[in-house]
């Protein structure tokens, strides 16, 4: 015994551990891969996230070159760049009011525009909207404008330069200058300067996107324009190399010693650039590596119990067959699929056992139904005693009696209780037409008025067409039971309401009363019993849709329908089945 646990004990422990080391190999591969999985599904979260914003900047910036080219061709704009007209005369104050209206109905973006100025090529100041920008300035031959004059794009974007352009202590620092050269005949007149407030132009969506992310706004050299997380003046060497080589439009993700850049080029050459921590993808990494080490620990300790557990096997198929010998009680053999990985011997003795007991079951059987049949002749002698015939004569010897005595309610009620005894007694029927069965409901209901006068009045609705519908016997007693049993109990003025209809190929019939209802917990495990989600058995509306489905099928049977304190309705369904 000693040498048989030993072999299980060994062949247990060389099983566990073959099937410990797949185990930790797959775990290792399915780290590895769910930690390249997270860390892409990261990087390109970011991305998306920073595409979404760039896009937005980008969309915001592009929308000034429709008014630029509106302001253009607009008349008394170009005749104001042209000198048209006499400095403060009626003529010129005239063409800047209409300038100021002009830009009031056209400028949907005043919250971020400080100042819009109308230049000659000589930095000569024509108009402004807010007077925040210099009038006396250079501004034609300034090192930023010249910058951004020799940019190849249809607006032209100049960096925060400083203030020198404005008037002191007017207008935000973070500013970007956008202007556009108008020409008339190929001959340059001018130029529409609009001053923009880098801070209002991105934060009304920049402020809704910032989280552990910190987003930086890059010019065409790379300097930081705007910088929502540390305020700085460069981002790391080896970033901004990577950034230069980018063309308008792309994106690119660059990692290095301290931190994960993704950036993306904008139309003008500009960069936006995210920039996050190692620490957004280790992080995730790292949990789930805690995850996996605690799964791993579980596994270990299930696997101990599970060999432990094995190994005390060996001992049950020689336990199983000590208790089988003993609480032996002459029924046939049982099941002995358990001993197929029993020891042979154990096996055999066991099979033997269980042939042995099928022939002594026989023989024990033999004797107990010889004395069944004796025992069920002396019942039919009893039950022949009364039959049938007998008690239709006594019923109609007392309705006799009852007619004499003028009492008609007794008649009715013998006549009532006559029918239901012959349509209860009857058995060579195993459908009947459904008028018969509403009549034994009708009789059925008759007694309980009778002995329940204030309790309930009923009615039966009924097309006269369809009473010829065969229909199984006695399917609308247990639910009309239950409206007594649990509906209309304890009360007075109840209402059964029995209706039946045709709806296409079947019949319905109804049965609904305005009693107590049916709690949420009851009803949810009665419709749970009824669609055979819950062991079914011992009330009687589960039996009867038992058997409409056995008879007719699933898609046939009892539905239930309930609302607590008002009502219950109790729906059968059928086939319609003419004579």
């Amino acid at each position: 015994m000693k040498k048989q646990r030993s072999i299980v004990t060994q062949t247990v422990m060389r099983v566990s551990g073959v099937f410990i080391t797949a185990v930790i190999l797959l775990t290792i591969v399915f780290t590895i891969f769910i930690g390249r999985y997270m860390r892409e599904n990261i990087l390109r979260s970011k991305e998306e996230q920073l595409v979404t914003v760039a896009d937005t900047l980008d969309s915001r910036l592009k929308s000034l070159e429709e008014p630029f080219v509106t302001l253009s061709g607009y008349t008394p704009a170009v005749r104001l760049l042209r000198s048209h007209y006499t400095l403060y005369s009626a003529d010129w104050m005239q063409a800047v009011r209409s300038v100021d209206t002009f830009l009031t109905n056209i400028n949907l973006f005043s919250d971020y525009i400080t100042d819009v100025l109308f230049i000659q090529p000589d930095s000569t100041v024509v108009y402004s909207m807010n007077d925040i920008l210099r009038s006396g300035y250079d501004y034609v031959n300034s090192n930023w404008f010249q910058e951004a004059v020799s940019k190849d794009t249809f607006v032209k974007y100049a960096s925060p330069h400083g203030r020198d352009h404005m008037y002191e202590n007017k207008g935000p620092y973070r500013t970007i200058t956008a202007f556009y050269p108008v020409y008339q005949s190929d001959l340059l007149i001018g130029y529409i300067l609009m001053e923009c407030d880098l801070s209002k132009l991105t934060e009304s969506f920049l402020s809704q996107q910032l989280s552990d992310s910190g987003f930086v706004i890059l010019d065409e050299n790379n300097h930081i324009i705007l910088d929502y997380k540390n305020k700085r003046n460069r981002l790391e060497q080896q970033a901004e190399e990577a950034f230069s080589s980018l063309q308008a439009g792309e994106c690119s993700v660059i990692q290095t010693d301290q931190s994960i850049y993704i950036s993306k080029k904008l139309s003008n050459n500009w960069t936006m650039v995210s920039e996050n921590g190692l620490g957004v993808v280790i992080r995730p990494i790292r949990q789930l590596l805690v995850v996996v080490a605690l799964l791993m620990a579980v596994i270990l300790i299930f696997l101990v119990m599970i060999t432990a557990y094995n190994s005390h096997m060996i001992k049950l198929p020689f336990n199983a067959l000590i208790q089988r010998i003993i609480s032996y009680d002459g029924s046939r053999s049982t099941d002995i699929s358990g001993f197929e990985h029993a020891p042979q011997e154990l096996a055999v003795i066991r099979s033997r056992f269980e042939e042995m007991a099928d022939h002594m079951n026989d023989l024990i059987n033999d004797v107990y139904v010889a004395k069944l049949k004796q025992k069920e002749a002396e019942l039919e002698a009893l039950t022949n005693q009364i039959n049938p015939h007998f008690l239709y004569n006594v019923f109609q010897l007392i309705q006799a009696k009852a007619v004499l005595s003028d009492n008609l309610e007794i008649e009715e009620m013998i006549q009532a209780l006559s029918r239901m005894m012959r349509y209860t007694m009857e058995r060579k029927r195993e459908r009947v037409p459904l008028k018969e069965e509403l009549d034994y409901i009708d009789d059925y209901l008759m007694f309980y008025k009778k002995r329940f006068t204030q309790m309930f009045s009923y009615e039966i609705i009924c097309d006269p067409k369809l009473t010829d519908c065969l229909t199984c016997k006695f399917i609308l007693q247990p639910v009309v039971e239950n409206c007594f049993k649990h509906g209309l109990k304890n009360r007075t003025g109840g209402m059964i309401v029995i209706r039946v209809w045709k709806e296409e190929k079947d019949i319905l019939i109804s049965v609904r009363d305005n009693g107590c209802g049916i709690g949420k917990e009851t009803y949810v495990s009665l419709c749970s019993r009824l669609n055979g989600q819950a062991e079914a058995g011992g009330i009687g509306i589960i039996n009867t849709n038992s058997r409409l489905r056995l008879t007719y099928g699933e898609d046939y049977g009892i539905t239930i329908d309930s609302m607590e304190s008002e009502y219950t309705e109790v729906t059968l369904r059928i086939p319609y089945q003419d004579l």
